[in-house]
């Protein structure tokens, strides 16, 4: 196999895929039985009315009939059809091969009359098409075509509105991009006396979202109409689409949030402190964006992979690991880490130093996905010199700086002996706590469902108050245990949740943060083979609900842990019509079309209902749900404490 040139759109879950050779490709034909089993495990309704001798024709004929065609567009790459396949045929590569082969659905021509049906009153499409363009990343038309443009239209959804509304409040989740047509709206937010505070102005052909959107940050503003508005709600599937075929497009939206975002931090850091915010612009636009993968480095204490001495990183968003590789074990490269810190948004690091903890010298890796900018050492030193008093605060950091062999051997984040006191051992406890929040992700979740050990009786009355409410329980009370809490083993709605990368929008989140499964799943396990934490399961779907259930109580009568693996037993549930996803916009299909085999199970924080009833459930209140931020505290309240 060799490696493709490009992949097509909508794979970002499927990276590591290799391309078949045209001999492969005629092999893999070849050793097909015509069992049909890939396509009785495929998850993708329309599967029901496929079959593989269908495909194979399709993958080494001339032709691809238009039903096979919408197959191939709606084949979301999840891998279920390769363990059935009793040949061991890599069907999910002669599918890689169809995908390229047929290119973009939007390269298709788009669907102008459900456009047209949605236009508001005196509108047309070159109108409509004018009024796009005013956006800066889509003028260029040699870049963005018409009819992606009209692809973009018809997959997202046009709003008027009257003058006064609120539009976005402040403080939830939003995951949509909205673009201004006509009219005018207000950024506004409130101080800490509540009373109302300006913002700016955003007129037509600007847009608003891309801070939720990007980042997965509750929004940090409201936004109310000044006037009758147009406006085109983007889902995040359709944005990302468009920013995979037009990457120019990708570098507009995220080179403009980031530039904006460092701004807003530097103005905040007391390094600079007195600059004028002019200056403080230009520095920004001259920082370097960088975008880091879970697990990426960013750098570390090693010489080799150090950052120069007069260098900056700031943390636009996500979440970092500071460690440092223990005295004992700090021979092995990659040996011995001991993780003395966590940091967020806002946070920096000036010469590879953590300059918000012992400012010594650290190795540090991104907990999620997360974006830093980096200040070059030429543009930082020609700013020093420009402001002496940055440049005296920046060499007070500094002058803190030893070499990395003694930053790494130091006595406070080093194992104890036995003959040190009490009070020290406790310390021990306290990282040995960092170290299971940081490293086992609890420290990246919003909405974590803790068990006070010292309260808990064992009566394992909130795991049977989930079974009784969903039909099975969605949670396991045991997980890692700091001091005396237990951190429960359930889903914790991440603020950068991995799992929410599906292109048919069949897991989404609430306004209010709650991240739930939608009626577009069709449970292709690509949500749950991304969580991090085994909080997602994928189950068969009853073909006849059994009477006498509520809907909660159908949708998850059966969980099973382990990701995702499939679960002999069935989930009935209500509605086993699969909902439309935000791609579907062709003419009505038939039933057998409809039917989804598989649904993906997790916890929603009981959404729906006016309590949870693991909490509710509790006899003693041992069990109760927090923010772990808020609740632990930063990492020097964390190291503060005293092991209980």
């Amino acid at each position: 196999m060799t490696k493709t040139s490009a992949l097509p759109i909508g794979l970002a879950h499927r990276k590591d895929l290799r391309a078949l050779t045209t001999d492969e490709i005629r092999f893999e034909i070849d050793m097909c039985i015509g069992c049909d089993r890939c396509m009785q495990a495929c998850p993708v309704p329309l599967s029901n009315k496929m079959t593989i001798a269908e495909l194979n024709q399709a993958t080494i004929g001339d032709e691809i009939p238009p039903l096979v065609a919408r197959f191939i567009h709606e084949c979301v790459m999840c891998g279920s059809c390769v363990p059935v396949c009793p040949v061991g045929d890599h069907r999910d590569l002669l599918m890689l091969s169809l995908k390229q082969r047929l290119g973009s659905s939007w390269d298709e021509k788009a669907d102008t009359a459900h456009i047209l049906s949605n236009l508001p009153q005196g509108w047309n499409i070159p109108l409509l098409l004018r009024r796009l363009r005013e956006q800066p990343a889509l003028r260029d038309a040699s870049a963005v075509p018409d009819n992606y443009l009209l692809h973009l239209v018809a997959a997202s959804t046009l709003h008027v509105f009257s003058s006064d509304e609120l539009l976005v409040q402040e403080g939830t989740f939003g995951n949509t991009l909205y673009l201004l047509l006509a009219g005018a709206v207000e950024l506004f937010t409130h101080d800490a006396a509540g009373k109302e505070i300006s913002l700016a102005i955003v007129r037509r052909g600007e847009y608003i979202g891309e801070q939720s959107l990007f980042s997965g940050q509750p929004r940090s503003f409201s936004v109310r109409t000044k006037r009758n508005c147009i406006m085109l709600e983007v889902p995040e599937q359709v944005i990302q689409r468009l920013m995979e075929l037009v990457p120019a497009v990708q570098h507009y939206f995220e080179g403009l949030y980031a530039a904006r975002l460092t701004e807003t931090i530097l103005l905040r850091l007391p390094l600079f402190e007195g600059v004028p915010a002019h200056e403080i612009h230009a520095l920004a636009t001259r920082m370097i964006i960088k975008h880091y993968e879970r697990g990426e480095s960013l750098f570390s204490e090693d010489p080799d992979a150090r950052p120069s001495r007069e260098s900056l990183h700031i943390l636009l968003d996500g979440f970092v690991k500071v460690s440092r590789r223990t005295m004992l074990k700090a021979a092995e490269k990659g040996a011995g880490e001991r993780v003395i810190a966590y940091r967020q948004c806002g946070d920096y690091f000036a010469g590879g130093l953590d300059m918000l903890g012992d400012k010594q010298a650290v190795s540090v890796s991104a907990m999620t996905r997360t974006t830093a900018a980096e200040l070059p050492r030429s543009v930082l030193l020609q700013f020093l010199r420009r402001y002496p008093e940055v440049r005296q605060r920046f060499q007070e950091q500094m002058q803190l700086y030893k070499e990395s062999k003694v930053a790494a051997y130091s006595a406070v984040f080093e194992p104890f002996g036995s003959a040190l006191s009490f009070a020290i051992e406790t310390d021990k406890a306290a990282r040995h706590g960092l170290h299971t929040l940081v490293s086992d992700g609890v420290i990246e979740g919003t909405d974590v469902l803790v068990i006070d050990l010292d309260k808990c009786i064992h009566c394992n009355e909130c795991e049977e108050a989930c079974a009784r409410r969903h039909g099975h329980s969605r949670m396991n009370r045991k997980g890692k245990v700091v001091g005396n809490l237990s951190i429960a083993s359930v889903c914790r709605q991440c603020l950068d949740p991995v799992c929410m990368l599906c292109s048919r929008a069949g897991i989404a989140r609430s306004p209010t943060g709650e991240i739930y499964i939608t009626e577009s799943c069709i449970g292709c396990g690509i949500c749950a083979e991304r969580c991090p934490y085994h909080c997602i399961s994928i189950v068969d779907v009853e073909e006849k609900p059994q009477q006498g259930e509520n809907l909660w109580q159908r949708f998850s009568s059966f969980f099973l842990r382990g990701g995702k693996e499939r679960g002999r037993r069935t989930l009935p549930v209500l509605q086993q019509r699969v909902a439309p996803g935000p791609f579907d916009v062709q003419k009505p299909r038939d039933l057998s079309e409809e039917m989804r085999k598989k649904v993906a199970v997790k916890c929603d924080l009981c959404a729906g209902y006016e309590n949870q009833a693991c909490i509710q459930a509790c006899p003693t209140g041992a069990a109760i749900r927090v923010n772990p931020v808020t609740f632990f505290g930063s990492t020097e309240d964390i190291l503060s404490r005293k092991a209980r």
